[in-house]
């Protein structure tokens, strides 16, 4: 196939760069929009200069055009586990935004729909192709750091929704929870970092934005099945610039953002050594890798391989989200993998 045909459904902020990612690649092409109207997808397709695709009356329709090949999920999040079950179902490969779903019912929904459909996914997770998370990555594969036996990832952000009454991100049943809705990438980034699975958690939470259903600030403290510990945090009120704090403590060196120690990696160090790179440290997505992630989903189309981050492997981090918000609801410490729901 020279282009696979893409649907884009969701026309907001995150959709944009789905559509400025899949534009640029030189194997798929934008075919269709699907929003909650036809008139407010026409709109967009018209601004966003789309002029070969074309505004889909409901999602049911952008399902049924044999020229949409690939799926991009890019709504409100309590819409993601449906979206993505319908595509999968229809035989799409599917790029589905963070989270995949809103509880562990919905969640072992999808996986069995894209098992059972045989449809290549990615779940976007986008900061793993951050360069600063891809450094550290790199650099503790080849055994630098040793052993990793202490991490620490915070995700601190006022994105200005939680003043909005009522937004969609600030409700239970849509948003979900601060680490369903956002401290996810923190979860994602830690397992990936640590390269073991999470199998304890503890949590808290507090709350001091009236405007949101659930506690937007959160702590957790877990273990790893390999003996390592952590702690993570989720903060959607803080009065601060963006944060994407990582702390990665081995064995034979310490990553602290984009500052190194390492003194058996480079003889006579006594200072920290920083990394003169691009970190994780802003909340807009126009910040984010997508061309990248959206490059990496296409060669797994193409090559028919499974990404590194698919459904499956994105499911262990929404879970240890779910076994956050169970543990401060509870207070109690839950084990992982979680139980029937």
């Amino acid at each position: 196939m020279e282009k696979f045909g893409v649907g884009i459904v969701g026309t907001g902020w995150v959709a944009e760069q789905h559509i400025a990612a899949f534009q640029s690649n030189p194997y798929t092409n934008v075919v269709g929009l699907s929003s909650s109207s036809q008139e407010n997808a026409e709109a967009k397709r018209k601004s966003w200069g789309l002029a070969d695709a074309v505004a889909y009356p409901d999602y049911d329709k952008l399902l049924a055009d044999s020229n949409v090949h690939i799926v991009s999920v890019a709504t409100p999040n309590h819409l993601h586990a449906e979206q993505t079950i319908k595509a999968a179902q229809a035989g799409k490969h599917i790029l589905i935004e963070k989270p995949p779903a809103l509880n562990l019912k919905d969640l072992r929904a999808v996986r069995r729909a894209v098992h059972k459909a045989g449809v290549k996914t990615v779940v976007s997770f986008v900061l793993r192709w951050n360069p600063l998370v891809q450094t550290m990555k790199e650099y503790n594969s080849k055994g630098k750091l040793g052993k990793i036996f202490y991490a620490q990832v915070d995700y601190w952000h006022t994105s200005g929704r939680g003043s909005i009454p009522d937004h969609w991100t600030t409700r239970r049943s849509t948003g979900g929870s601060a680490f369903l809705t956002g401290g996810n990438h923190a979860v994602d980034a830690m397992r990936w970092l640590v390269d073991a699975d999470i199998v304890e958690v503890s949590a808290v939470g507090t709350q001091i934005n009236p405007n949101y259903e659930y506690p937007p600030t959160m702590l957790a403290w877990v273990k790893f099945d390999n003996g390592a510990i952590g702690k993570l945090s989720a903060i959607l009120e803080a009065r601060i610039p963006y944060q994407f704090n990582i702390d990665l403590l081995g064995e034979r060196g310490t990553f602290r953002d984009q500052h190194i120690w390492a003194p058996e990696e480079f003889i006579g160090q006594n200072d920290w050594i920083e990394i003169p790179t691009i970190t994780p440290n802003s909340g807009d997505v126009t910040h984010h890798p997508f061309k990248d992630e959206v490059a990496h989903f296409v060669d797994c189309i193409r090559n028919d391989r499974e990404s590194f981050v698919n459904l499956d492997d994105a499911a262990k981090t929404i879970e240890v989200c779910l076994a956050i918000d169970r543990s401060a609801a509870e207070g109690k410490t839950v084990r992982l993998p979680l139980g029937a729901e």
